[in-house]
């Protein structure tokens, strides 16, 4: 049996992310040539090339001309172009994507009271967050960067990485649903006023140590989002 070139470039990808994990290899370190890894696997140089590609896709390895291709860290920028994909093929949809946003920051904003409690982190930055809400007045764009940097302090006190992780993946393609559930607001006759004062709940129980208080009120915020949004 004949096999492919693709299924041949898919065995180097495999092999060189076990290798890569064998070795310890971190941000920054070298992998083989191109030569001594089509020798190693005997397979020719273009499939290493493709897997290289792949590779480098994915945000697994950086390459540049004439150089040898080296370990990277990927990025929540492959994850949000895949549920971005997924989103406009209606393969997923909205509604889900904010309802595991909700889950998401909820356990985020518990796990922040909970470090706060046992004296491991402070409110300090998403007290600034809030108070950068409070003065964008009308400035839609002003009052959702605050937001985002709020949401993420919160996110940044949890130290939970694989949570940041996938809601830094999550906040771009939701960058245009914050903008619609600002103006949904204003629509239904709402200030930004109270958003600001359902952020403050939230870091009023983080502060507090309250982690299931932090957690409701992060759910209660989020709800309110997507009844803004109409959902």
């Amino acid at each position: 049996m004949t096999i492919g070139r693709t299924t041949l470039s898919h065995h180097v990808v495999q092999e060189i992310i076990e290798e890569i994990k064998l070795r310890g290899l971190r941000a920054g370190d070298e992998i083989p040539a191109e030569g001594e890894l089509a020798e190693r696997h005997g397979v020719n140089r273009l499939a290493v090339r493709e897997a290289i590609r792949t590779l480098v896709a994915r945000g697994v390895l950086v390459s540049s001309q004439g150089k040898r291709a080296r370990v990277a860290i990927p990025t929540p920028a492959v994850l949000e172009q895949i549920i971005d994909f997924r989103l406009s093929q209606d393969s997923m949809d909205l509604v889900d994507l904010l309802d595991t946003r909700r889950v998401i920051e909820a356990e985020l904003a518990r796990r922040a009271a909970v470090r706060v409690a046992a004296g491991e982190g402070a409110v300090a930055e998403a007290v600034r967050a809030l108070e950068s809400m409070r003065r964008a007045g009308g400035d839609q764009e002003a009052f959702i960067a605050g937001d985002l940097a709020f949401h993420q302090a919160v996110a940044d006190l949890a130290a939970s990485g694989l949570f940041s992780f996938v809601l830094t993946a999550m906040n771009g393609i939701l960058l245009d649903s914050r903008r619609a559930s600002y103006r949904g607001r204003e629509r239904r006759g709402a200030t930004q006023e109270s958003t600001v004062e359902a952020h403050q709940r939230i870091v009023d129980a983080i502060e507090a140590g309250d982690g299931d208080r932090a957690a409701e009120a992060m759910t209660a915020h989020l709800a309110e989002t997507g009844h803004d949004l109409g959902l």
